[in-house]
C-alpha cells in the first residue's frame, strides 16, 4: 500500500516540479537569462529548449524523483529501475497535467 502512495507522490511532485520551473514566476528571471545565453551557446541552446518544454523537462524531472524516491527498487538492476521508474512518472505526470487543464478549462 505505500508503494502506490509514493508512487502516487512521485507524479504529483514531478509534475509539479515540471510546472514550477518551466512555468511560473519565479524562475522566469532564469530562464530569461538562460534565453539570453542560448543564443551564444550550444549548451544553453539545449538547456533553453528543455525548459521550453513542459514535456521534455518532465523526463528529467522524472529520473530525479525517481532516483530520490525508489533508491531501494531492485527489479532489475539499479539504473534499469531508476530509468523505468522515471519514464512512468515522466508519462503518468504528463497524464496528470492534461487532466489538471481539462479541469481548469472546465472552471472557465
Amino acid at each position: 500500500m505505500w508503494l502506490i502512495v509514493k508512487f502516487l507522490l512521485a507524479i504529483v511532485l514531478t509534475e509539479a516540479i515540471t510546472e514550477v520551473i518551466t512555468k511560473s514566476q519565479i524562475f522566469s528571471p532564469l530562464r530569461a537569462r538562460i534565453f539570453k545565453l542560448g543564443r551564444e551557446n550550444k549548451f544553453f541552446d539545449w538547456f533553453h529548449s528543455l525548459l521550453d518544454c513542459g514535456y521534455c523537462f518532465s523526463m528529467w524531472s522524472g529520473i530525479l524523483i525517481a532516483i530520490l524516491f525508489f533508491r531501494e527498487t531492485n527489479l532489475l538492476h539499479w539504473s534499469v529501475d531508476w530509468f523505468f521508474v522515471a519514464v512512468v512518472l515522466h508519462r503518468l505526470s504528463n497524464l496528470f497535467h492534461n487532466l489538471l487543464d481539462r479541469v481548469h478549462g472546465l472552471e472557465k
